[in-house]
């Protein structure tokens, strides 16, 4: 593990997916709901250009990744192939959520680090916040229980 991003577990709470930047992958863990072990960490996606940051999972399990320096939110089916690519005006793709009542709005920020005057000039609405529906449903955030770790 280098520089750790996202995390996003799958609908049914039994894969664990995980962006480390400066690999330029997204790996996925199998994950025990009885024990909470991880297990068989694998390569889910890989980047060629730009670097994985912030991802959220949609209901179809549908994994959705921001990639800094690419300008883009990236869609990859469970099985990793790609799904479909959400552009945005600024290079730095910071993180995806579903948000709204439905979970049906892609919400995307962005960020202005590292980016020269020069480079802003040409993206002024970089380090906004973007918007969008993209036909996909996503779900609601994952609880944390912290009883197990205060009881031992």
């Amino acid at each position: 593990m280098t520089i750790s991003n996202g995390l996003g577990w799958s609908p049914d709470g039994r894969l664990l997916y995980y962006a480390d930047s400066a690999t330029k992958r997204v790996d996925v863990f199998d994950y025990d709901l009885e024990t909470g072990d991880l297990s068989g960490r694998r390569t889910f996606a890989e980047f060629a250009d730009g670097e994985p940051d912030g991802l959220t999972v949609d209901a179809a399990g549908r994994v959705w990744v921001a990639v800094w320096g690419a300008g883009q939110v990236r869609a990859f089916d469970p099985d990793g192939s790609p799904h479909t690519v959400v552009p945005v005006p600024a290079a730095h793709v910071s993180n995806c959520t579903f948000a709204g009542p439905d979970l049906d709005i892609l919400v995307i920020t962005t960020a202005t680090e590292g980016r020269t005057a020069d480079d802003l000039a040409g993206e002024p609405d970089a380090g906004r916040l973007f918007a969008c529906k993209p036909s996909a449903t996503g779900l609601p955030a994952t609880p944390f229980d912290d009883a197990k770790i205060w009881s031992d």
